[in-house]
C-alpha cells in the first residue's frame, strides 16, 4: 500500500528514478496501471475518457477533489474521541507538505488545537505558507507558543492602525460634532477587526495584544496606543465576547464611557456607574494603571475635559470656588489619571495622583473668573458695544500650571475653543496670548523625538482643532472682515506661534491655503475676499520667522510645496486679482523656487 502512495517529495524522486532505469513507455504504463483509480472496470472506463479528451491528469485532480471534499466534510463533523483522533493524525500528517492535501491535516487540527504537539505547532509556525492556510484556530495554538511569532505578525496591524492618517486626524479633534459617525469609523477600522480576528474568545492573546500596547506606550506616550486599548476591548463587548470581557478588569468603566462618548456628555446615572466602579479598585491595585491608559484616550479625555467645563461654568455663576465643588474636584481627578498614565505604569505606582494645588486653587479661579467677566461683557455689550472690560490676567503660577499639568492645558483649550464658537473675541483677545506664552516657555520643540511629549501634542491638537472651527462659514467670514479678529487670531496669535512650534507653523500655511481656495472658488471677492490682499506679507512674515531648527527634511520639502501651492493658486484664482508682489514676498520666492525648477524640468521632459 505505501508503495502505491505517489504523493510529495518522495512521489517526485520515485518517478523520477522509475524514468531512469526504464524507457518512458513502459515506465509512464507501469505507473498508470500501479497508481491509478483503485474501481470496478477502471480499465474499460480509462479509454473512453481518453477517447472524450480528457487527460488521467484532469480525471485523477477531479476525483481528488471531490474526494477531498468529502473527507474535509467527515473531519468537520466526526465525533473523535482522542485513539481515533490519534489514528486519523498519523494517517493524515504526511500530506501536511503535500500542495493541494494540506487542508486535511490542518482541518483536523483545527477542531483539536489543545491536542497539537510542539513539534507540530513548531512546523506550522516555521513555515509561512502553511500558517497562511492553517484554520484560525490552529493559528492562535501557534501564536500563544511563539511570542516571536506573534509580535510579528501583530506589529504590522498596530502600526497601520497608528500611521493611519484619519486615526491621526481623528486623535486630533477637540470639537467633535457627530461623536456615533466617529465611533463607529474607528471601531470599523481594519485593525481593530484584524486584532479581534487573530484573539477571537482567547484571553491569553487578548492580555499578549494589551501588554505590547503599554510597552509601546511607555516607549512612545503616544495616545494613539490608549485608543486602541478602549476600541478594542469595546470591539469585543460588540462581538459578545464574555471570555475576554468578563476577565477585563476595565470593561465596566469602558462601557460606560463609550456611552459618555456617544453624546458628549457624562448623566447623573453614568457618573454614579463610574464612582461604583472605581470604589471597587483597592488604592494601589495596579489595574489602574489599564485604567489611566482608557481615559487617556483623546475621544475620552476630551469628553471628560467638556464636562468639567460646564462644570466649572456652573461653579463661576453660582459663585462657588473651584476647589470647594466635590463633583468639579472628582471630574478633575479623572482627567488628571489619564494625564499620568504613562508615569504610573512606567514607575509601577498605581496609587491615582491628586491634582495640583496650583491648578484647582489657583488656575481654575483665573479661569473661573474669565467665565464670569465673559458673561458680564456680553450683557454690558446688549447695552454698548464700546464698553471698557476689566482684564482678568492670567498670573505666572498660571502659566507654571500650563507647564506643569495637563488638566490645565485641556481645560484652557476647551475654553478657547468654546468662545470662539460663540465668537468672543474679547475672551480671544484675553486668552491666545496666554497659549503664545505657554508655548514660549516649553520652546524649541523637536516633533521627531522617539518620546513625545504631551504639552506640544496637545497645543498641536488645539491648534488643528481651533483653525478648523475657524474655516467654517460664518467664523472664517468673521475673521477676514474683523479687523479685532484678524488682530487677535492672526496677529497675535497665528505668527508668534508659528514662529516657535514646527507644527504650529505648517498648519498655519495650510489654513492660509484652504482658508484662500474656499473664497476664491466661491467668488465671494469684495470685503471678504480682500483681506487677502494682505496674502503675499502674511506669507512673508510666516516665512521669515519659521522656526528652520526644528523643521524636518521630509517637512520642509512639504511645506515648500504648500507655498508655492499658495504663490501660484494666488495669481491664478479669482483672474489674479490676490497676485502676490514679488517685492513682498522676497524670501518665499527664493524658497518655492526649487518646486517650480522641477515642474519645468518635468514639462520639458514629458515635451
Amino acid at each position: 500500500m505505501e508503495e502505491q502512495r505517489l504523493l510529495g517529495s518522495r512521489a517526485g524522486e520515485k518517478i523520477r528514478d522509475m524514468m531512469i532505469k526504464q524507457k518512458p513507455g513502459p515506465a509512464i504504463r507501469q505507473l498508470q496501471e500501479r497508481s491509478g483509480l483503485n474501481l470496478p472496470g477502471i480499465g474499460a472506463i480509462y479509454p473512453l475518457l481518453d477517447h472524450s479528451g480528457k487527460s488521467r491528469y484532469e480525471v485523477h485532480s477531479s476525483c481528488m477533489k471531490a474526494l477531498k471534499a468529502k473527507l474535509l466534510q467527515k473531519l468537520e463533523t466526526a465525533q473523535m474521541d482522542s485513539a481515533r483522533f490519534d489514528s486519523a493524525l498519523e494517517a493524515m500528517l504526511p500530506y501536511i507538505e503535500v500542495e493541494g492535501l494540506q487542508e486535511l491535516p490542518l482541518t483536523l487540527l483545527g477542531r483539536f488545537p489543545d491536542r497539537m504537539t510542539k513539534d507540530i505547532i513548531d512546523k506550522i509556525g516555521e513555515s509561512e505558507e502553511l500558517f497562511k492556510i492553517a484554520p484560525q484556530e490552529v493559528r492562535r495554538r501557534v501564536w500563544l507558543s511563539n511570542a516571536n511569532k506573534f509580535r510579528d505578525d501583530v506589529i504590522p496591524i498596530v502600526k497601520a492602525y497608528k500611521t493611519d492618517p484619519e486615526v491621526i486626524r481623528m486623535a486630533k479633534e477637540m470639537s467633535i460634532e457627530h461623536p456615533t459617525k466617529v465611533i463607529s469609523q474607528r471601531r470599523n477600522h481594519p485593525s481593530i477587526k484584524q486584532l479581534l480576528e487573530i484573539v477571537g474568545g482567547n484571553p491569553k492573546l487578548y492580555n499578549h495584544i494589551g501588554t505590547y500596547l503599554r510597552s509601546l506606550f511607555i516607549q512612545t506616550n503616544e495616545a494613539v496606543y490608549c485608543t486602541l486599548r478602549f476600541d478594542l476591548l469595546m470591539a469585543m463587548h460588540e462581538a459578545n465576547l464574555g471570555s475576554i470581557t468578563k476577565v477585563d478588569p476595565c470593561h465596566e468603566l469602558v462601557w460606560n464611557l463609550d456611552a459618555c462618548n456617544r453624546t458628549l456628555s457624562m448623566d447623573e446615572r453614568r457618573v454614579d456607574n463610574i464612582r461604583k466602579f472605581f470604589d471597587k479598585v483597592a488604592r494601589d491595585d495596579p489595574v489602574h494603571g489599564d485604567i489611566a491608559m482608557i481615559l487617556n484616550d483623546p475621544f475620552t479625555s476630551n469628553m471628560i475635559t467638556s464636562r468639567l467645563l460646564v462644570l466649572l461654568n456652573e461653579a463661576a455663576q453660582n459663585g462657588k470656588a473651584p476647589h470647594l465643588d466635590g463633583t468639579l474636584t472628582w471630574t478633575a481627578t479623572m482627567l488628571n489619571l489619564g494625564a499620568h498614565a504613562r508615569r504610573i505604569i512606567q514607575n509601577q505606582k498605581f496609587r491615582i495622583p491628586k491634582v495640583e494645588a496650583n491648578v484647582v486653587d489657583k488656575f481654575m479661579t483665573t479661569l473661573s473668573n474669565c467665565i464670569l467677566d465673559d458673561t458680564l461683557s456680553m450683557l454690558k455689550q446688549d447695552v454698548d458695544d464700546n464698553v471698557q472690560y476689566e482684564e482678568v490676567e492670567f498670573t505666572e503660577d498660571n502659566l507654571v500650571a500650563l507647564d506643569d499639568s495637563e488638566v490645565a492645558r485641556k481645560i484652557l483649550s476647551h475654553y478657547i475653543l468654546d468662545r470662539l464658537a460663540n465668537a468672543d473675541i474679547h475672551a480671544l483677545t484675553r486668552t491666545l496670548p496666554v497659549i503664545v506664552s505657554s508655548l514660549r516657555r516649553n520652546s524649541p520643540y523637536d516633533y521627531q523625538s522617539v518620546t513625545v511629549d504631551s504639552l506640544h501634542v496637545t497645543y498641536q491638537s488645539f491648534f488643528h482643532s481651533f483653525l478648523e472651527v475657524l474655516l467654517r462659514q460664518n467664523q472664517l467670514t468673521r475673521f477676514l472682515m474683523g479687523r479685532k479678529w484678524q488682530a487677535a487670531i492672526l496677529s497675535d496669535f497665528i505668527m508668534p506661534a508659528a514662529a516657535l512650534d514646527s507644527s504650529v507653523h505648517e498648519q498655519a500655511i495650510n489654513f492660509l491655503l484652504e482658508a484662500f481656495r474656499l473664497v476664491a472658488s466661491s467668488g465671494r471677492a469684495g470685503s471678504i475676499g480682500d483681506a487677502f490682499l494682505s496674502l503675499g506679507r502674511w506669507l512673508e512674515t510666516l516665512y521669515v520667522n519659521r522656526p528652520a531648527a526644528m523643521i524636518s527634511q521630509e517637512r520642509n520639502e512639504y511645506l515648500r510645496e504648500t507655498y508655492a501651492k499658495l504663490v501660484s493658486d494666488a495669481a491664478m484664482l479669482s483672474g489674479g486679482r490676490y497676485k502676490m508682489k514679488p517685492e513682498d514676498i522676497p524670501g518665499v520666492l527664493a524658497y518655492v523656487q526649487p518646486v517650480w525648477d522641477r515642474q519645468d524640468s518635468q514639462m520639458d521632459t514629458s515635451i
